[in-house]
C-alpha cells in the first residue's frame, strides 16, 4: 500500500541517518518502518529489497563524503589542496564514523552499481594531483597512496592504536601527509613528468 508523503528518497535518507545513529550491524528494515510508523511491507512500495535500499544508501554516502571533499579544497591547488584534502578525508571519518565503516565495508566488486558509484572517490584525489607534472599513470598510483595512508591512519586512530606514546596524533597525521606531499615533489624533481 502506497503511504502518503513516503518517497525512496526519503527513504534512503532515512535509513542513512538510522544507520549513522545506530550503526549498520544494528539496522533493519523493520527499524526503519518503525520509524515512519508503517508496516516493513510498506516499504517495499519504495524500494526492492534490502540490497537496493544498501546500494542506494552507499551511493548517498559516497557523494556526500566526495562534495566534503571537494568543498575544503576549494580553489587550493599542489601541496595546500593535498593538506586541505587530508583534513577533509579524516574529518569526515571522524564525525561521520558509522557511515565511513559502512562505506569502507562496503563489497563493491560483486555489485555493479555499487562499483560505478565507488568512482566517485577518488574524483578529489585526481583532482589535487592535477597540479603535479607528473605522468597520468603516475597519477593513478598516487592517489591510492594517498587513499591507502589516510584510510589506514584513521582506522587505526578509531581502533586506539596510537595511544601508546604521548604524542601529538594531529602532528602524526600531518607528517605523514606531508611524506607524501615530499615524494610528489620529489617525483617531479627526478623527471617523471607528463609527456
Amino acid at each position: 500500500m502506497f503511504h502518503k508523503g513516503l518517497s525512496k528518497e526519503l527513504v534512503v535518507k532515512t535509513a542513512k541517518d538510522l544507520i549513522e545513529e545506530n550503526g549498520y550491524a544494528n539496522f533493519s528494515m523493520h527499524m526503519l518502518a518503525d520509524s515512519f510508523g508503517i508496516k516493513t511491507a510498506s516499504l517495499y512500495t519504495h524500494i526492492k529489497n534490502m540490497d537496493e535500499l544498501l546500494t542506494e544508501v552507499g551511493k548517498e554516502i559516497l557523494q556526500e563524503q566526495k562534495n566534503a571533499e571537494l568543498s575544503a579544497i576549494g580553489t587550493q591547488t599542489r601541496d595546500k589542496a593535498i593538506l586541505a584534502l587530508a583534513d577533509a578525508y579524516r574529518k569526515y571519518a571522524k564525525e561521520h564514523k558509522e557511515l565511513y565503516r559502512f562505506i569502507m565495508n562496503m563489497q563493491t566488486a560483486a555489485n555493479s552499481d555499487l562499483k560505478d558509484a565507488s568512482s566517485v572517490i577518488v574524483e578529489p584525489f585526481m583532482f589535487v594531483l592535477r597540479g603535479y607534472r607528473i605522468s597520468e599513470e603516475r597519477k593513478m598510483h598516487w592517489q591510492r597512496i594517498l587513499r591507502g595512508t589516510m584510510h589506514g591512519f584513521v582506522s587505526q586512530e578509531e581502533f586506539g592504536y596510537f595511544l601508546h606514546y604521548p604524542v601529538d596524533i594531529e602532528e602524526s597525521y600531518r607528517s605523514a601527509i606531508q611524506c607524501l606531499v615530499d615524494g610528489l615533489r620529489q617525483e617531479e624533481a627526478d623527471g617523471c613528468h607528463e609527456e
